[in-house]
């Protein structure tokens, strides 16, 4: 075999300058591209967004050079050290080049250590506990995010109080509502499976990791401060999304979160009128129904036409009212619809899985439902059906029994009513008793 050692290649002038060309337009062509990204990313809209998209140019910028870099030089190669028509001989044998071992090894490992620090840098600050936080009348509220399939829920504890000397409880269902400048401290929660509470728009995420289910799950924390976005009008809203595979709905698992341009805008649209509601709700259980049964993650698996809801992983509740009283024999319609929400796991319709989440007064706070709440929203489910099943004419009556029948808990059926409206309706309810004995 001949030797070639004498005929390895030498790098020439013009491959030098073509090298130095091509890395100075792939250094200006990526500069340039980098100014398309705020075109491509969501609108920063956090405090700590700004240093996220920092970060994420810093990479773009490396991974770029690195790209262009090894094709570049693969570029070169193929027309500078192509084999020649008239060479027959073997290419020449390397063993090993110390020095070019050491920089490709030094270099890359102190461009990992170099995005490693800078990382963590944004990373700690961007998830530093901050002061003041959830700040609403110049108290600090806690707000509980809970992810469940396939549905967010948000619970706002107060330091109102109702008439029994509880703290109000605000469920604003799959919204997150906050104002500019809050510093925002969510104590997140999973039900069932791993999820991860995503916003886009606030550079924010973090998973839900499930646990003890007597507490709801593991809790994790994420923290961020809404900004001023120019040119938005406010009240603004951003999506809230999971980013972690949960199952065939996962896909439908969104929220929204809607940021008031400050607090004063805050309290009068979304925070006085939450409470005024719990305080004051309808008189009609029919109403109260209607309200309270989109407080919960029902949307997220169930059809309902006269509430928008479309999701298919769960039966339709569409008529249900028709069907209600023929599932179970000798169960009435309303006693069928109430076990139905408070214990879905007694009945399974064909075709579906035991999936529904367990509501009731001993659930985690976002399952957590009153007897009163069950006996509207069992009310309201009631009129969803053309010849509905249930005893609609006499409802405070066959309800508040379906209840009694099947969980053994007195109903009032006064809640919400004023002085002169709940005495009526006590009246009626005790003159009905009467008659039905």
């Amino acid at each position: 075999m001949e030797n070639n050692r004498s005929n390895i290649p030498s790098i020439s002038p013009a491959a030098v300058v073509v090298a130095a060309v091509f890395l100075l337009v792939s250094v200006i062509g990526i500069n340039w591209f980098t100014t398309f990204v705020p075109e491509v990313l969501p609108a920063q809209a956090s405090a700590e967004s700004k240093s996220v998209d920092e970060l994420f140019y810093i990479l773009v910028i490396i991974g770029g050079l690195v790209f262009f870099l090894i094709q570049g030089m693969l570029l070169i190669s193929v027309i500078f050290f192509r084999v020649r028509d008239d060479d027959r001989s073997d290419g020449p044998t390397y063993h090993g080049n110390p020095l070019l071992e050491v920089v490709w090894t030094i270099i890359p490992a102190l461009v990992v250590v170099y995005l490693a620090v800078i990382s963590f840098n944004v990373w700690n600050q961007n998830s530093e506990p901050k002061a003041a936080v959830n700040m609403i009348n110049g108290e600090e509220t806690v707000i509980r995010v809970t992810g469940a399939r396939y549905a967010w829920t948000h619970n706002y504890e107060t330091s109102r109080l109702n008439p029994e000397g509880e703290p109000i409880v605000i469920n604003s269902g799959d919204k997150l509502h906050t104002y500019i400048g809050q510093n925002v401290d969510l104590e997140l929660r999973a039900q069932d499976v791993i999820h991860s509470y995503w916003v886009p728009a606030m550079r924010v995420k973090q998973d839900l990791l499930p646990g003890n289910p007597d507490t709801g799950g593991r809790p994790t924390e994420i923290r961020f401060t809404p900004a001023r976005v120019e040119g938005v009008e406010y009240p603004a809203e951003y999506p809230i999304v999971c980013a972690e595979l949960c199952g065939d709905g996962h896909g439908r698992m969104r929220g929204t979160v809607i940021v008031y341009e400050d607090e004063a805008q805050f309290l009068e649209q979304f925070y006085e009128p939450a409470i005024h509601a719990i305080l004051n709700p309808p008189a009609d259980p029919v109403l109260r129904g209607e309200i309270v049964i989109q407080e919960y993650i029902c949307n997220s698996c169930h059809t309902l036409d006269s509430l928008g809801w479309s999701s298919r992983t769960g039966p339709s509740m569409n008529g249900i009212a028709d069907r209600a009283g023929e599932r179970v024999a000798g169960q009435s319609a309303e006693e069928y619809i109430a076990t139905s929400v408070w214990n879905a796991q007694a009945f399974v319709v064909p075709g579906y899985t035991e999936q529904m989440a367990v509501f009731g007064p001993d659930q985690s706070d976002a399952n957590k439902m009153s007897a009163e709440q069950l006996y509207a929203i069992v009310a309201y489910l009631c009129t969803q059906g053309e010849q509905s099943d249930c005893d609609n004419e006499n409802s405070t009556v066959a309800i508040p029994e379906a209840i009694k029948t099947a969980f053994g808990l007195d109903v009032d059926i006064t809640f919400g009513q004023g002085d002169s409206e709940a005495e009526s309706a006590a009246s009626e309810t005790s003159e009905e008793a009467g008659e039905s004995e």
